[in-house]
Parts: structure tokens; C-alpha cells; sequence
């Protein structure tokens, strides 16, 4: 890949990963995927009004399809609307791949509004969870988050994508 910035590296890593559909329900950390979502043909959002509802959508679509089913939510409410799904996607191993936004990382020292420790909130649930620190990571991170997703027994993993790392530029 050439360089270009981390959302829009995300969506092109998603893709190459065969994923086709993320469902969620956004809000403003998300905004950067959301515009380049907007921009692209090859992956469709699937929006929900909910963050439960919308993860077992994606459940389900794992569950049939055979492929991981992706999620994308804002922040720990966000998150915290999905853990009851997330849990019955972790007993059942249902290979997830459940992303929320999360505030710029510059921010997080004062503790902004809808902020919490996304990582921790996900991982009693998840075989892995992980913050991308760095745009550098983002590669990495997406491909780790998949196969761990996907390696038997299969079930759930969580990344949780700061908006400083989707917006800036990085060569992958």
C-alpha cells in the first residue's frame, strides 16, 4: 500500500481481508470511517439504531456466511450497549471482529466526555483485545485482530481505533 491516511488504510485492510459489511451504529469518533465508507462501493454499513442489535446482526451473518462478521461502535456507551451480545458471541464462538471509536489519544489525560478504558471493558468477553497506539500499528493490529478472530475455537476479538490514528497519515 502507498502512503495514505489510517481510515482509509482501515477500510482497504478490511477489504483485503474479504470483509464486504460492518454493522454499527456511529457516532462522532467514527466520522472519519464513516466518510470514507461513503466514498467506496466494496464495503456497505449496515446501520442500526442499536449496538446490540446491530452485533447480532453481525452474529448472524458470521454464523451463516462463514466469514467474520465486523462492528463498529462509538466510544464505551457504545461498547457497553454491545457486552451482553459480545458475551453470548464469546460462549457461542461466533468470530467477531468488534471495533468503537475512541477519543483522539491526546484527549484521554483529561478524561473527555464518552471516554473509558474501551480495552479492559472488552476483554473479559474477547479472545483479544487492543488499542492501535500508533497509525503505524493499524496493518498489524486489523490482520492480528482477524486471525485471532478466526483461529479455533473462534470467537470474538476488540480494537478500539483512536480518531488521532484514522486521521493521520501512515505508510503501510
Amino acid at each position: 500500500m502507498a502512503e495514505m491516511s489510517g481510515k482509509h488504510a482501515l477500510a482497504e485492510l478490511l477489504r483485503r481481508e474479504g470483509v464486504e459489511y460492518i454493522f454499527g451504529n456511529p457516532g462522532t469518533t467514527e466520522l472519519p470511517l464513516m466518510d470514507v465508507l461513503a466514498q467506496r462501493d466494496d464495503l456497505q454499513y449496515i446501520l442500526s439504531l442499536h449496538e446490540a442489535v446491530a452485533l447480532a446482526m453481525a452474529a448472524g451473518y458470521a454464523e451463516a456466511s462463514g466469514k467474520i462478521g465486523v462492528t463498529n461502535f462509538h466510544v464505551a456507551p457504545g461498547l457497553g450497549n454491545a457486552l451482553g451480545v459480545i458475551y453470548t458471541a464469546c460462549m457461542s464462538r461466533t468470530p467477531l471482529l468488534v471495533t468503537a471509536g475512541q477519543q483522539d489519544r491526546r484527549m484521554q489525560l483529561e478524561e473527555p466526555l464518552l471516554w473509558g478504558d474501551l480495552v479492559q471493558m472488552a476483554r473479559p468477553y474477547t479472545k483479544w483485545s487492543y488499542e492501535i497506539p500508533r497509525p503505524e500499528d493499524l496493518s498489524q493490529a486489523v490482520r492480528r485482530a482477524i486471525k485471532v478472530a478466526l483461529t479455533p475455537p473462534t470467537g470474538p476479538v476488540f480494537l478500539s481505533l483512536p480518531m488521532d490514528v484514522l486521521e493521520a497519515s501512515v505508510d503501510l
